[in-house]
């Protein structure tokens, strides 16, 4: 596992003061739900460390705003554990399951999921908590981003499916979807109670940064989960990619993701420095101007945190501790898995009930071969 590969990534590391009381809360939670089961199962998810990912990415975030935020970043990753395995092979079963994970941001804060499964009770539990006081725009923006992140399953799901592979520019342009940085980025104005004004959010340097930012979180990640993918046969990682189309060696095509985040970091670093040129540009009043650099600072720690905890997880330090530690979600009113004290092979998840008649969430579904807008 290339662990010690070492990434230009000049941002200060800071965690939040209230780690450990999230860190409580957050196993509370997962047990609760049903999402990891007892003992050895749920010892092995503590070791992931997420709860460490959240504090150090949201390092101002404390008390029940950094329980919110913690939630929602530990919850990708059961949710994409659901897909390593046969499921993750069959595009229909995971559109149904992502249309009704999507329909839950298309329903009133609280209603209960269209599919009664863990994941989506989860997801429900943490959606009607993210948008408590954030405005209409921002729910809606929120609500497009999990959208997306949820139909990049199903077109990784035919991905694998495909004789041929993917190529650079098609893996680039999923991942970006597929890494989950948008969720989560818009999770530091949730956290921090205040919103990047539209017309700065929706600036030329604005969303350079914040593509920058996921960039640079995924290429790195894509170095960390590389023995991951290699044993699970699964093409999406950019070293696999690289090393495929060039035909160099593994240290060669490490190397060049490196680089890769080298610029990422570089131009990040330049954009940035026209803030102040952006808010005079922009008018922006000292309250945008405040939250703009506030959402800038949080991809910082977004890109410092993300590495700092991917270097001491068990999730890429490999052994038992990195895999088959989240059991079958999909099938109602069970918890199932390697580590969960049961053998017993999941069942098909049942077919939901679907989205609200009109709602913009029937986009996910099985015609998904087409690029995310």
């Amino acid at each position: 596992m290339p662990q010690n590969v070492r990434f230009f990534l000049p941002f200060e590391s800071r965690t939040s003061p209230s780690a450990g009381r999230a860190r409580a809360h957050h196993l509370d939670w997962v047990r609760a739900h049903e999402l990891v089961a007892e003992g050895p199962a749920l010892g092995a998810y503590a070791d992931w460390r997420l709860t460490d990912l959240a504090a150090y990415a949201y390092p101002e975030a404390v008390g029940k705003d950094l329980d919110l935020v913690t939630d929602a970043v530990g919850l990708g990753f059961p949710l994409d554990d659901q897909f390593d395995g046969e499921l993750g092979r069959r595009p229909g079963s995971v559109a149904r399951l992502t249309t009704a994970l999507a329909a839950v941001t298309y329903r009133p804060p609280g209603a209960p999921p269209t599919l009664d499964l863990p994941l989506t009770r989860a997801y429900a539990d943490m959606w009607r908590r993210a948008v408590d006081g954030m405005s209409p725009a921002w729910r809606e923006r929120a609500a497009r981003n999990l959208t997306r992140f949820f139909r990049s399953y199903v077109r990784e799901a035919h991905n694998r499916l495909s004789p041929a592979p993917l190529d650079e520019h098609s893996y680039l342009a999923l991942r970006r979807e597929a890494v989950g940085t948008g969720p989560c980025f818009d999770l530091i104005e949730r956290a921090g109670h205040f919103e990047v004004p539209a017309r700065a959010y929706w600036s030329a340097e604005t969303q350079i940064l914040t593509r920058c930012a996921g960039d640079v979180i995924f290429l790195c990640n894509d170095v960390h989960s590389l023995e991951r993918e290699e044993d699970q046969g699964d093409p999406h990682n950019l070293v696999l990619i690289r090393r495929r189309a060039q035909g160099c060696s593994r240290e060669s095509a490490v190397r060049q993701v490196v680089e890769l985040v080298r610029g990422r970091v570089e131009l990040f670093q330049r954009v940035a420095a026209r803030l102040p040129a952006l808010a005079e540009r922009l008018s922006l009043d000292a309250a945008g101007r405040e939250a703009t650099e506030r959402y800038v600072a949080g991809l910082r720690c977004w890109m410092a945190g993300n590495q700092r905890w991917a270097v001491t997880s068990a999730r890429y330090a490999g052994g038992a501790g990195g895999r088959d530690v989240v059991g079958d979600l999909t099938t109602p009113g069970r918890q199932s898995g390697p580590l969960s004290g049961s053998g017993a092979r999941p069942s098909a998840p049942r077919r939901p009930s679907g989205p609200p008649p009109g709602s913009t969430v029937a986009a996910v579904s099985t015609r998904t071969r087409t690029a995310p807008p």
